[in-house]
């Protein structure tokens, strides 16, 4: 009996010795590391893809006398009003534009129907292209040490693709959108690339375009640019075997005055919502933020003033007549504003704003 109490009494002592000594000797902590709930994660931008660059890419941002030496003096040469100067120099079936500033090549414009222009080809198509370059959909740039990021849409990637060079500029490229055939080039740097801008911006800040020169003469101005946009819509029309479309003092006059009525009172057309955007717009002056009237709104500017018109269309801002015109043919629903068959043509432009009429054109006592 003694022997089985004494086992009992050193089995309890065990017992008690084994559950207390973690309370008496806790073991040592392991030291866990944590980190802060605040920590910043850091997405790296995709890099988009680059090409040799050749042809007109490599007279981006060189001294005009460069670009001259090889393709001679200009044939025109104008001011546009937005401190950068437009010189057209002589090529064989086509357009060649070329804008300055600052005694530099910013930008240069071609429009051709089968004229190579390294690495392209005026007529190949989208797919042609693709299958080409291996084109990207988005674009980490950096502009004064700021980071950009550019998203092209589907509707981008097929009609106006952007291209990067590894010289550091650009081009954009435009595809007819009816038949997706390249009818315009526009090779740029990154600050024009900002300013000009047909792109979705995922971060960062496009450029304001700049002011206007206050010390020329603006009615000088909208004329030179009206004349520039009428040659360049019936260069357009020739290349694709349209006719030209005659300007009359009629069709220009007409222009002119909606113009006018709408600049003068546009809250006369425009819902409360579609001013409100329309006066956004004008306060910011980005050419992503551009401005385009409906059809049933031009149809109401119209009636106002008593104009009769076949087609036509109001866009704002127009800093570069050349790059709009390649913009607009390359969406469907304004390209068709310059395949019509038979018009008259009218053009007028106020500074950023331009309106397009086409008319019916006036019966002459001959052919009634």
């Amino acid at each position: 009996m003694k022997r089985v109490i004494g086992f009992l009494s050193i089995l309890f002592l065990v017992l008690i010795g084994y559950y207390l000594q973690p309370v008496f000797f806790p073991p040592a902590q392991k030291k866990v590391s944590v980190e802060p709930a605040n920590q910043v994660v850091r997405h790296k931008a995709l890099k988009h893809q680059t090409i040799k660059a050749e042809g007109y890419a490599n007279y981006i941002s060189q001294p005009i006398e460069n670009f001259e030496q090889s393709f001679g003096h200009p044939t025109k040469v104008e001011d546009s009003g937005f401190f950068f100067q437009t010189r057209d120099y002589a090529l064989e079936q086509g357009i060649l534009e070329v804008n300055v500033e600052a005694g530099k090549v910013s930008a240069i414009k071609v429009m051709a129907k089968k004229t190579e222009i390294r690495p392209f080809k005026f007529g190949m198509t989208s797919s042609q292209l693709s299958d080409k370059i291996n084109l990207s959909a988005d674009f980490a740039l950096a502009y004064d040490e700021e980071p950009v990021a550019i998203e092209l849409s589907e509707n981008d990637m097929r009609y106006r693709p952007l291209v990067a060079f590894d010289n550091g500029t650009f081009a954009m490229l435009f595809f007819n959108s009816e038949n997706e055939k390249m009818i315009g080039a526009v090779y740029l740097d990154i600050e024009n690339l900002l300013r000009l801008m047909p792109y979705q911006i995922n971060s960062g800040n496009p450029l304001a375009n700049r002011v206007q020169e206050s010390n020329l003469d603006w009615n000088v101005l909208n004329q030179q640019k009206q004349t520039r946009m009428v040659e360049a819509i019936n260069y357009y029309r020739s290349l694709h075997k349209l006719p030209s479309l005659a300007t009359a003092d009629r069709s220009m006059g007409d222009s002119r005055k909606l113009l006018k009525s709408f600049l003068t009172a546009p809250k006369k057309v425009l819902s409360k919502e579609r001013l409100e955007e329309w006066q956004t717009d004008q306060g910011a002056h980005l050419s992503n933020l551009s401005f385009e009237l409906s059809a049933t709104e031009f149809k109401d500017l119209a009636k106002n003033d008593r104009i009769d018109y076949e087609d036509g269309l109001f866009y704002s801002p127009v800093v570069d007549p050349l790059f709009n015109l390649f913009n607009w043919l390359s969406h469907a629903h304004s390209k068709a504003v310059f395949d019509t068959s038979e018009a008259e043509l009218g053009v007028a432009i106020d500074q950023e704003s331009m309106l397009v009429l086409l008319q019916e054109p006036e019966k002459t006592k001959d052919s009634e």
